[in-house]
């Protein structure tokens, strides 16, 4: 009575795994959208940073403090020339060691951080490149998604064209039942199981001889006692 009714649910949950596989290639192919855009955030936000990084580097703020150094130097020289006294000379020319000392410093730490920074602008350059270069790609990827998305969509609608008049030649209490069952177990498995040995393969839990002898014959409609699934008969498969 019910054998072939089992027999379309067999062919209606194969349909819907390779629905699944087309559902996987979809979110595959829009991954592909999604990773470019992120990464071209995430190198947009690294510009931001590195622009930042440059910033507080405060290669101006050191300039400046050399060329006051070499003001003060200039100075210092200038007075050391009319030096009255030998301590006076000696005075002027600790301060101009000191000074000389404090230009060497900062010139090496201006030079230091030059070389950072231009590593900084190279970085930047490298980064605004592949953004300029990027968004041809992002457009052309975008189109190529596009057209297999739609492949696998029009794949998928016809296929489920199938499955509903597989679903309406069902009796309509297997019908009814696989419906209801579908609902509760979706999306996170599926709502039937084949009964194997005197097994529901899905939870492994042995059912008596009767209900099996009863499905097997296709007289009766039943669910696993313990998970709850549909149980589909060994008898009905298609081999």
């Amino acid at each position: 009575m019910f054998l072939e009714s089992f027999r379309h649910l067999i062919e209606i949950e194969a349909l819907k795994r390779e629905n699944q596989q087309n559902l996987e290639r979809i979110s595959s192919e829009n991954k592909r959208i999604s990773d470019l855009e992120q990464r071209r955030s995430k190198t947009l936000l690294q510009n931001d940073d590195l622009r930042l990084e440059e910033k507080n580097l405060k290669l101006e703020e050191i300039q400046y403090q050399i060329e006051d150094w070499q003001l003060r130097l200039n100075k210092l020289t200038s007075q050391l020339s009319m030096a009255a006294t030998e301590k006076e000379q000696l005075a002027f020319e600790s301060q101009i060691a000191t000074v000389k000392k404090d230009i060497e410093n900062n010139e090496a730490l201006y030079f230091e951080k030059l070389e950072k920074s231009e590593e900084i602008q190279n970085q930047i350059k490298e980064n605004e490149e592949f953004i300029k270069g990027s968004l041809t790609t992002l457009e052309s990827i975008k189109k190529e998604v596009q057209e297999n998305v739609t492949k696998e969509q029009t794949i998928i609608d016809n296929r489920n064209k199938r499955i509903e008049s597989l679903i309406d030649l069902c009796h309509p209490s297997l019908k009814s039942l696989y419906l209801e069952l579908e609902k509760k177990f979706s999306p996170k498995s599926r709502p039937v199981g084949y009964l194997i040995d005197k097994k529901c393969n899905a939870c492994h839990m042995l059912t008596d001889s009767m209900l099996k002898n009863s499905l097997d014959e296709g007289r009766s409609i039943e669910t696993c006692p313990n998970c709850g699934r549909l149980l589909i008969p060994e008898t009905a498969r298609v081999y």
